[in-house]
């Protein structure tokens, strides 16, 4: 398509008072034009900087313009705020080849937007940390107590343990949902102050036990699932799984988590 010989006239102008910053560099990567909106984005005169490469440049903001690969965080300065600045180049080609062209879009707003989203997202996760069913700390909840009871053990070396309580046997959700209501209230009953429970998963809960050896916490696990096999109004069909792990030096999460999954299987 060929454009009327007064667009191209027009076309310096257009470009000088485009609303994105623009800039160009030749084949020695020197700074041979910016526009009108660069100059007022950074405060500087394009006389200040003609001529310049990235490792001559004195001004620090458009040399972090200049090699950021997508976005570029420039710092708050007496006259701005810390700014966010999406950055992409491309080569000239025809009657312009060698030349580089520069663009630099200010996406401050929607960084800040962006970052005020997650944070709201996180909150609403720390939030949501209760299973709706059981009223019990749901997996999300489970694994950040403990997180922080597994550090607490590595720093001290203090005795932690897990117990995982699987119910089976149960296809109907209705009735597995009165069965998990059924035992987390024996869970709540029958667990020490320290001691955490939760509903892991659709049909397994977890026991965080402080100061629980490997040893007490086999004979609980044992107890415990006495118990549940007991309650009232069981289904014939259901079956109690249960596996523990205990926690050991060198130990995280992952690992104490895993070795009692193992021990369902």
């Amino acid at each position: 398509m060929t454009l009327p010989e007064s667009f191209s006239d027009a076309m310096p102008a257009i470009l000088q008072d485009a609303p994105v910053g623009l800039l160009l560099t030749d084949s020695k990567k020197k700074i041979v034009w910016l526009n009108n909106a660069l100059q007022n984005y950074l405060d500087i005169d394009f006389n200040e900087v003609k001529g310049a490469t990235i490792s001559s440049l004195k001004n620090d903001s458009l040399k972090a313009l200049l090699k950021a690969k997508n976005i570029a965080e420039l710092p708050a300065t007496a006259i701005h705020e810390r700014r966010w600045t999406k950055c992409w180049r491309a080569p000239l080609a025809d009657k312009n080849e060698g030349l580089t062209a520069h663009y630099f879009f200010d996406v401050t707003e929607l960084h800040q937007l962006h970052s005020e989203n997650e944070h709201l997202r996180s909150e609403l996760e720390n939030l949501n940390i209760h299973d709706k069913t059981t009223g019990m700390l749901n997996h999300h909840g489970l694994m950040q107590t403990l997180e922080s009871q597994v550090s607490r053990s590595r720093r001290y070396n203090n005795p932690l343990s897990l117990i995982i309580i699987e119910v089976g046997g149960i296809k109907d959700k209705k009735k597995l949902s009165q069965v998990l209501v059924a035992i987390s209230l024996l869970l709540n009953d029958q667990l020490r102050w320290a001691d955490l429970a939760g509903r892991l998963d659709s049909n397994r809960f977890l026991l965080i036990l402080p100061e629980t050896t490997a040893k007490d916490t086999v004979a609980l696990a044992e107890k415990l699932t006495t118990q549940i096999s007991e309650l009232d109004k069981n289904p014939k069909n259901l079956t109690i799984r249960t596996a523990t792990s205990s926690w050991e030096k060198g130990d995280d999460l992952d690992k104490l988590m895993s070795r009692a999954e193992k021990g369902l299987k």
